[in-house]
């Protein structure tokens, strides 16, 4: 089974060739569960798929409680997993309170023995077309103005099928929408459902 890629437009384009470059990115079309790792290590041991799914469960336990402590947890063979921090303001000096710093995310870092043997993968260009239309934003509140005449509310989903897009490039239209004040979030911040603002995406 080869690795399933496609070709990405870069957002910042190279000044010096004056032309378009792109990027390789994996197409993910699923993922693996847990159920579904312990079947797989309980058919190459002789461990119960339960006591497998426990032994799971139970590294995840144990390596939550690690890196709630600061520790760095390494898996030999997977690799190294660390906490990331951010502040919730800018900070301008070295004695800023400790209360201006939260939690937020987990770093991975592949153990040198995975990286060498994913090295010889092989990859094949991807048959889906995950690419997202190219479209104006002309062209864009268009689509919004048809679409607001006969739908009272927007979500990421609808922009998805309305204008063509993947999944993340009908979300950045719509922070960009948002910031220019086009439509509202009138939805829960974890479930947005968005309006037009008056004036906006009217005949």
């Amino acid at each position: 089974m080869a690795v399933q890629f496609e070709f990405y437009k870069n957002p910042v384009q190279d000044e010096e060739e004056g032309e378009a470059c792109y990027h390789p990115r994996v197409i993910n079309s699923q993922s693996i569960s847990t159920q579904e790792l312990a079947a797989e290590i309980h058919a190459a041991t002789t461990y119960g798929k339960s006591e497998v799914e426990g032994m799971l469960m139970e590294l995840s336990q144990c390596m939550e409680h690690h890196l709630r402590e600061g520790r760095r947890v390494h898996l030999d063979g997977i690799g190294y997993f660390q906490v990331t921090l951010q502040t919730t303001e800018p900070i301008h000096s070295t004695t800023a309170r400790a209360n201006k710093v939260k939690y937020k995310s987990v770093s991975f870092q592949t153990d040198k023995k995975l990286r060498s043997k994913l090295a010889n993968m092989h990859l094949q260009r991807s048959k889906l077309k995950p690419h997202s239309a190219s479209l104006s934003e002309a062209e864009i509140d268009q689509k919004l103005t048809a679409y607001f005449t006969t739908h009272p509310v927007l979500t990421r989903s609808a922009m998805q099928s309305l204008c063509h897009f993947t999944r993340s490039m009908a979300a950045r239209h719509i922070q960009r929408l948002k910031r220019l004040g086009y439509i509202e979030n009138i939805g829960l911040y974890t479930q947005p459902i968005y309006v037009a603002c008056p004036g906006h995406y009217e005949r």
